[in-house]
């Protein structure tokens, strides 16, 4: 908890200035926010003289009038008629009063007095109160006093990196959003009333509102009851898509998958794979068997993306794309602004499948002329898939059909540490799929066995059926345009006129299995392969 993180690091004398961010403005449990907790739960028992905040609307306002005629009588009556100023004209006066006696200074939207930026960008008033904040983090006058800063930010990437630097005493916290048992007690509290209906278990209510702080939880009851109408998944999964999209949409794809694995031809290894090592382990509560990140690799149109999404599906965890279109900006630090944002939003998410596609594309070390852009979100990118505290909560699966163009520090054990192979469908799998899409397209066919057809498919990717199918619809169209059925005849016609079309299919086959270290995730077709490879290797 943030708040345990915090008296931790101040027991121990690591500073006395402390920045809060992230789910700053949400309630921190039944009815207190931040500053309410901090003021129950540690600034009343430890009896502070004064107590004051500041943000650059307001000015300076106290808890209490008692604790400004002090703040007055240390300062001088003449400094109130400043108590709207900026920084540069009050922050001086304030200094004297964290020396002069025990008081706690609360200072809100941080990002708007010392917002993230180069130096050579920021205002004279922002570089002024950039120095007295910092220089305030090692002021051992106001540590021997007992005085505490505590500022606040929504986005740790909107305040200027000077604050991190090691030279300075500014220790972040990061204000999590509710976890499941949280959100389960604080939903119980907002039911206590009986006067919203739940057609859902309060464990499923905790469940789907991952992602959401208590705020946003209260709107979804206050909204059943003003639309009197009864909580249910559906009016729960609307709500929460409208909150996340308007916080997180900007830089993250939500994906709501509608596949299981039974609705996914083939993949029998990775299936198994997925199952006896993420989904029944998870549910378990032991994430120790479950990989921190796995990398799926092999031709395109292969299912991939489908895997995922069945996964995803089967599991019940929520899933999320990182899409590089949405990251990168066009202004001075906008993209690693934008890259903290999208990683806090998949971490709230969790338990969460993070997908990426096409990582090979998508995160390099660097490349000249991007201001260094690229570097700094590959180092974030490793350091977060790096964080063992995720595992079995936030799995990260990448897709790509060249392993081979991937830095080998994302491919090392202990982030994409596990790489299963999906290739082409064999025979039998091929069946499956051309049965599974048909069934998926609700079109009628006369058609019972589809291995005979499977053998005409071979090397088609599954991708490719998808094709073919489609194509034997618009022939049984032609035929008969209200009632089209799919026959023998036709789906062999299809097939006909629709070759396979992958490029460099054997290539990306065989860089699939140069990467695979498991032979138990191949079909045995390519265990001789696979031995070979390694013996090459």
């Amino acid at each position: 908890m943030w708040f345990n993180e915090f008296l931790s690091k101040y027991k121990s004398g690591i500073s006395h200035e402390f920045l809060f961010y992230f789910n700053v403005k949400d309630l921190m449990d039944n009815n207190r926010n931040i500053f309410r907790y901090l003021d129950d739960e540690f600034i009343k028992q430890r009896k502070f003289g004064i107590v004051a905040f500041y943000d650059i609307s307001r000015g300076l306002t106290f808890l209490e009038p008692a604790m400004e005629r002090e703040f007055n009588m240390i300062i001088g009556n003449e400094v109130a008629n400043l108590f709207r100023s900026m920084p540069s004209k009050l922050f001086p006066f304030i200094d004297i009063a964290l020396r002069s006696t025990k008081m706690a200074l609360f200072i809100d939207h941080a990002e708007k007095i010392v917002p993230a930026g180069d130096l050579g960008s920021m205002t004279l008033e922002e570089r002024m109160a950039l120095i007295w904040l910092s220089e305030w983090s090692v002021n051992t006058r106001i540590s021997s006093v007992g005085s505490t800063i505590f500022m606040l930010a929504d986005n740790l990437a909107d305040i200027s990196r000077e604050f991190l630097k090691p030279a300075y005493r500014i220790e972040p916290i990061l204000v999590e959003l509710p976890n499941e048992e949280e959100r389960k007690s604080y939903i119980n509290y907002l039911l206590e009333d009986k006067t919203t209906k739940s057609e859902i278990t309060l464990e499923e209510f905790a469940k789907l509102s991952s992602g959401l702080n208590r705020k946003s939880i209260k709107d979804i009851k206050l909204k059943a009851e003003a639309e009197a109408v009864p909580i249910t998944f559906e009016f729960i999964k609307q709500k929460k898509h409208d909150v996340l999209q308007k916080e997180y949409g900007d830089v993250l794809e939500f994906i709501y998958p509608e596949i299981d694995f039974d609705d996914l031809g083939g993949m029998d290894a990775a299936k198994a794979y997925l199952t006896k090592n993420i989904i029944e382990p998870v549910r378990r509560g032991d994430s120790r068997r479950v990989p921190m990140g796995i990398l799926l690799c092999g031709p395109s149109g292969t299912g991939k993306t489908l895997l995922v999404e069945a996964l995803a599906k089967s599991s019940g965890f929520n899933c999320v794309k990182i899409d590089m279109s949405r990251i990168l900006g066009q202004y001075v630090g906008e993209s690693e602004k934008n890259f903290k944002k999208c990683l806090l939003g998949a971490k709230s998410q969790e338990p969460v499948i993070v997908f990426v596609d096409e990582i090979d594309t998508a995160f390099r070390r660097g490349e000249s002329g991007d201001s260094g852009v690229s570097r700094n979100i590959f180092s974030e990118f490793l350091q977060f898939t790096s964080n063992t505290n995720n595992r079995g909560r936030i799995i990260f699966i990448a897709a790509t059909n060249r392993p081979d163009l991937i830095d080998a520090a994302l491919k090392r054990a202990g982030r994409f540490d596990k790489k299963i192979p999906v290739l082409l469908p064999e025979q039998e799998e091929r069946a499956q799929i051309f049965k599974i899409i048909i069934n998926k397209y609700g079109i009628a066919t006369n058609i019972q066995d589809f291995l005979p057809f499977s053998k005409l498919a071979e090397n088609y990717t599954g991708a490719e059926i998808d094709t073919v199918v489609r194509k034997a619809y618009e022939l049984a169209c032609n035929k008969k345009e209200d009632h089209p059925v799919i026959t023998g005849p036709i789906l062999k016609e299809a097939l006909k006129k629709c070759r396979p079309s992958t490029q460099d299919v054997e290539f990306m086959t065989e860089l699939a299995l140069a990467e695979c270290d498991d032979i138990d995730l191949l079909p045995k077709k390519y265990w001789a392969r696979f031995e070979k490879v390694a013996k090459q290797a």
